[in-house]
C-alpha cells in the first residue's frame, strides 16, 4: 500500500528551499545517489484523475524538469521537432550535475508547478510511496494507446504499485558494459595470442611482466584496476560469480546470491590475490582514482585494463597520441577451472517520468507522451529522417555526420518512454560515431547467449530494504576483498566479510530479494 510519512516541512523552511532549488535548477544529473536531507512533504494517496473528453483543442505549454544534460535543452533541434510533431510547446528545466536526487527533493517539497518530472528508479519510488504522484491509470487507458502499444507490460508492471500506473519507464539498452581491455600490440611482441582461458590469461600477464613488450622495464604494469572494482568482469565469470562492483547480484545453482555468499568467492579472491604477489596487479590499484587508472593504460605503462565500451573514444584518442601504432580491444569470455565464463550483462530502466500530483495538465502530459511514442514520431526523434540525419545498410542504421550528432546527439535525453520493440536498432546507429568502440561494442556483445548473465535485479521492482542498504552493502563486499587481496585471503576473512555484510543489512536484504526472487 502506498504509505505516507510522518514528517512535514515548515512552511518558512519550503519557501526558502523553493528559491535555492529554482536558483540551482540550472543543469543535473540522474546518476548522483539519492540524498535523505529533504524528504517529500506527506501527502495523502493521489486518487485518479477523472478523465473527461476535452473540450477544446487548445494546448497549454508544459513544464518538464529533466535529468542533466551538458547543452540547453530548450534551444536544441530535437526541442523544435517534438513542438512541430506534437503541437505542444515545452519548457524545460534542468536538475543540477551535482546532488540531483536532494534538488529533486527540494523541488518536489516546494510544490513547483511541474507537468512531467524525470527521475532515478528510486526516487519514483519514494514519491509514489508518500502519494505525490499522480495515478495516470485512466489517463493512459483513455489517451495512451501508443504508450500501451510501445511500452511492454512488463515494463509498465515495474512502475505499477497497487495496480495503479504512476509513471512513465524509459528502457535502457541492455548489453554487457565492461571488459578487460587488452593491448593487442603488446600481445603480439611476447607472440602470444588472445587468451581463452584463465591459465592462458595469467600467462598473458606474465610475459607482459617478464618480456617488456611496453619498454618501461620493471615499471610495467601487466594489470591495472580502479579502486572500487576488485570484482573484475570477465575474471569474476571464470569462477561462476556473474556479478560487478555495482551490481553485486548473480545467479548459483538456481538461486540469487550476493558476491558476498557466493560459493566461489574464496576461490575468486585468492586468484586475484595470487596476481597481486606476483606483481602481476598493479601495486597501487586500491588507490587509484578512475583517471589514474587510465593514464597508466594510455601512456603505456599497463597491458590490461579493465573498462566501459563507451568510454573507448577517449582512450582511443589519448593512447594514440602517444603511440600512433597501439592497438587494443576486449578480451572475450575466458573460461574457469570447472567450465565456467561470461559476462554480467545489464538492463533496467534510464529513468522513469512522472506526472506531480500537484500537476494542472495530466492529461495534456500523457497525449503529448502517447504522440511522441507514435512510431514514426519516436523514429524521427530518435534518429532523425533519412537521407538527411541517417542512411539504411544491409539493414543497419548508420549515422550521417555531422547532421546526426550535430541534430541528434541528444535525443535520448529527450525520449520519455521506448518503443522498445525498435530502439535497440536505431540506438546502434550512435555507436558507428566512434569506430573503435563501435567494434569493441561488438566484441562484448556479439558473444554466445549463454555467455551473457543479465543482472537478476535489473528489472526489478522497488525493494525497499535492497534500495536503502544497497549502496551500504555493495562497500562492505568492495572494502573487503581489497583488503583481501592485499593482505591475504583466509577462512577467517571470507567469515569477517560475510558477518560484516550481514551487519550491513545484508542478511534482511537477502531475505527481500530472495522472497521477490521465488515469486517472479
Amino acid at each position: 500500500m502506498l504509505r505516507g510519512r510522518k514528517a512535514f516541512l515548515l512552511m518558512a523552511v519550503i519557501i526558502v528551499l523553493m528559491f535555492t532549488v529554482l536558483a540551482g535548477c540550472g543543469g543535473g544529473n540522474n546518476t548522483a545517489n539519492t540524498d535523505d536531507a529533504a524528504k517529500p512533504a506527506e501527502q495523502k494517496p493521489a486518487d485518479a484523475p477523472k478523465v473527461e473528453p476535452a473540450k477544446d483543442e487548445v494546448k497549454p505549454e508544459l513544464k518538464h524538469l529533466k535529468g542533466y544534460g551538458n547543452f540547453d535543452f530548450n534551444n536544441y533541434p530535437v526541442g523544435t521537432f517534438i513542438s512541430e510533431a506534437t503541437g505542444y510547446d515545452i519548457k524545460y528545466d534542468v536538475l543540477p550535475q551535482e546532488q540531483p536526487s536532494e534538488k529533486l527533493n527540494l523541488v518536489m517539497a516546494s510544490g513547483a508547478d511541474y507537468d512531467l518530472v524525470d527521475s532515478l528508479t528510486q526516487d519514483f519510488y519514494t514519491y509514489a510511496e508518500n502519494g505525490a504522484l499522480t495515478d495516470l491509470t485512466a489517463i493512459i487507458e483513455q489517451y495512451g494507446s501508443n504508450i500501451k502499444k510501445a511500452i511492454s507490460p512488463e515494463s509498465l508492471a515495474a512502475v505499477t504499485i497497487d495496480g495503479k500506473i504512476y509513471g512513465i519507464p524509459t528502457q535502457n539498452v541492455s548489453y554487457v558494459r565492461t571488459g578487460l581491455l587488452v593491448r593487442t600490440d603488446w600481445l603480439k611482441a611476447v607472440g602470444l595470442e588472445m587468451p581463452t582461458t584463465l591459465d592462458e590469461f595469467t600467462a598473458m600477464l606474465q610475459a607482459f611482466k617478464d618480456k617488456d613488450p611496453g619498454g618501461n622495464g620493471a615499471k610495467n604494469i601487466p594489470l591495472t584496476l580502479v579502486a572500487t572494482s576488485p570484482l573484475i568482469d570477465n575474471v569474476t565469470g571464470s569462477f561462476g560469480i556473474y556479478a560487478d562492483t555495482a551490481a553485486q547480484w548473480s545467479i548459483a545453482d538456481g538461486d540469487i546470491v550476493n558476491a558476498a555468499s557466493h560459493p566461489a568467492l574464496k576461490d575468486y579472491a585468492t586468484y586475484i590475490r595470487s596476481l597481486y604477489e606476483a606483481g602481476l596487479l598493479d601495486r597501487e590499484f586500491a588507490t587509484n582514482k578512475a583517471a589514474t587508472a587510465e593514464e597508466k593504460f594510455t601512456s603505456g605503462r599497463a597491458g590490461v585494463m579493465m573498462a566501459n565500451w563507451s568510454s573507448i573514444p577517449k582512450y582511443d584518442e589519448a593512447i594514440k597520441k602517444n603511440f600512433p601504432d597501439a592497438t587494443f580491444e576486449f578480451l572475450k569470455p575466458i573460461t574457469g577451472p570447472n567450465g565456467s565464463k561470461g559476462f554480467q550483462k545489464n538492463g533496467g530502466f534510464n529513468k522513469i517520468t512522472f506526472v506531480p500530483k500537484m500537476a494542472k495538465n495530466p492529461e495534456h502530459a500523457i497525449k503529448l507522451i502517447d504522440a511522441l511514442l507514435e512510431e514514426s514520431v519516436f523514429k524521427d526523434l530518435f534518429i532523425g529522417k533519412e537521407g538527411e540525419t541517417h542512411k539504411v545498410e544491409n539493414g543497419s542504421y548508420l549515422p550521417i555526420e555531422p547532421a546526426f550528432f550535430d541534430q541528434r546527439g541528444y535525443s535520448n535525453n529527450f525520449v520519455i518512454g521506448m518503443d522498445e520493440e525498435n530502439f535497440v536498432t536505431y540506438w546502434q546507429a550512435r555507436l558507428r560515431k566512434n569506430e573503435a568502440m563501435y567494434q569493441n561494442y561488438l566484441i562484448l556483445n556479439s558473444v554466445p547467449e549463454a555467455d551473457q548473465h543479465m543482472n537478476p535485479l535489473a528489472f526489478a521492482p522497488y525493494l525497499p530494504l535492497l534500495a536503502e542498504k544497497n549502496t551500504q552493502i555493495n562497500n562492505v563486499v568492495t572494502d573487503n576483498l581489497i583488503k583481501m587481496i592485499v593482505d591475504g585471503v583466509t577462512d577467517e576473512s571470507i567469515a569477517d566479510l560475510q558477518k560484516s555484510w550481514n551487519a550491513a543489512g545484508g542478511e534482511a536484504v537477502t531475505k527481500e530479494v530472495k522472497d521477490w526472487y521465488s515469486k517472479k
